[in-house]
């Protein structure tokens, strides 16, 4: 179990060292901060955090650049020697990921810019004041942290100190020691009858970050770097489909769904699982990220194809109302399509934005959406005027419970 981390050091911190190393060698320095933060909610998520900073890879490669997560999610940039086309194209690109978010637009949003640069002989005063008061902060975080997480647990919040890579081994060693069955929670996800009556259509089966992180890193935030985060949920990956895979699907009634990565569908731990199921691949819908695969469609479509040549299902997992006014998620080719709910989209959505929402879901298919986190009835009302009546989320948990116990008092 993890117990002290390097040094207890804060991506606020080392960006501050950064800069000071620069006092003296400002030419051609420039940092850029992409402000993350003021996303959407349901668009500044862990793994929309991570994959935003994936996108930077190529540029990571093959110049000087470096990158820091900040705790808030927001996304710092140092380079030299590098032309400013080339960081901008990759900015753009980022851009796609968001373009449903109003921040993504170029003029930003509210007076907020997606991103601020500084340039290191014009600006670089401005830059020390703003990363010094950022690891002040940090450090003030992580204090409370500490405190806040003593003998109750971290609860649902991520808090606590970041990891490092020596932090993430000792994590990884804890996990490869943990019986991930123990962790493996399940949600329902079911399809509402003209009747009104429900059924399901499968169960989700997942890892709960938040119990992980009380189990096998106390005191530390699992979902604080996104490079450690994602090497954390491919590990997660290949032990859920290795425990998976030793289940007898032949008396397992129902559908089941998995979120996976992309990386992790293409890998062999993936292959293993497809010989263990053999005959059974049609009761599995294997999840993806929508920020996930527009980060990688080439692997995404190869993916897909592969999948359901197996006789898998695909879904599409991570859209909201306001993005499928922007695109046409039906061009990806999956057989579900998770919308998450939000109660800013009844708030905001004008009759013409609800019309055309209704005509694109018509148009793919009613039978092909799920709303997700649907958590009253006024959301399963809002979905029902757009033809949708496949539900999931702790409003459908409670629905579903209650569904199950009237079974159990017919039968006594």
């Amino acid at each position: 179990m993890v117990t002290a981390i390097s040094e207890e050091r804060t991506p606020e911190s080392s960006l501050l060292d950064h800069v000071e190393r620069g006092t003296h060698a400002r030419s051609d320095r420039f940092a850029v901060v992409i402000n993350l933060s003021r996303l959407s909610p349901h668009n500044r998520q862990p793994h929309h955090i991570r994959i935003a900073s994936r996108t930077f890879d190529t540029l990571l490669n093959s110049h000087d650049v470096q990158l820091y997560v900040l705790g808030n999610g927001d996304i710092v940039l140092m380079c030299k020697d590098v032309r400013i086309d080339d960081v901008d194209y990759m900015i753009d690109k980022l851009r796609t990921l968001f373009r449903n978010d109003p921040l993504a637009a170029r003029g930003g949003a509210g007076g907020h810019e997606f991103t601020d640069w500084y340039d290191f002989e014009v600006e670089f005063d401005a830059l020390f004041e703003l990363t010094r008061a950022w690891a002040a902060r940090a450090k003030r975080n992580a204090a409370r942290s500490e405190d806040a997480s003593a003998g109750r647990g971290i609860g649902t919040g991520f808090a606590g100190q970041p990891l490092d890579p020596y932090s993430l081994a000792k994590v990884d060693d804890s996990l490869s020691r943990l019986r991930i069955v123990e962790l493996l929670r399940e949600q329902p996800a079911v399809i509402v009858g003209l009747d009104g009556s429900e059924k399901i259509l499968f169960r989700e089966k997942f890892v709960s970050i938040a119990e992980l992180q009380r189990r096998v890193a106390p005191g530390f935030n699992l979902v604080s770097n996104p490079w450690l985060f994602q090497h954390l949920t491919e590990t997660i990956d290949r032990r859920v489909m290795a425990a998976m895979a030793r289940d007898d699907f032949a008396k397992i009634s129902g559908n089941i769904s998995l979120n996976l990565n992309v990386k992790s569908v293409l890998s062999k731990d993936f292959q293993r699982f497809d010989e263990a199921v053999a005959e059974h691949t049609g009761k599995f819908i294997i999840e993806m990220q929508k920020i996930d695969v527009f980060s990688d469609i080439e692997n995404f479509t190869y993916a897909r194809n592969w999948l359901r040549d197996r006789g898998y299902r695909v879904l599409l997992d991570g859209l909201n109302p306001l993005s499928l006014q922007y695109f046409d998620p039906g061009l990806l080719g999956a057989d579900y399509y998770k919308v998450a709910w939000g109660t800013e989209f009844v708030e905001t959505e004008s009759k013409e934005a609800h019309a055309e929402t209704a005509a694109l879901v018509e148009k793919i298919g009613p039978e092909c959406f799920i709303l997700g986190r649907t958590d009253s009835e006024g959301a399963m009302s809002w979905a029902l005027t757009l033809g949708i009546r496949r539900f999931q989320g702790f409003f459908i948990d409670r629905l579903v419970k209650r569904q199950a116990e009237k079974a159990m008092q017919g039968r006594k």
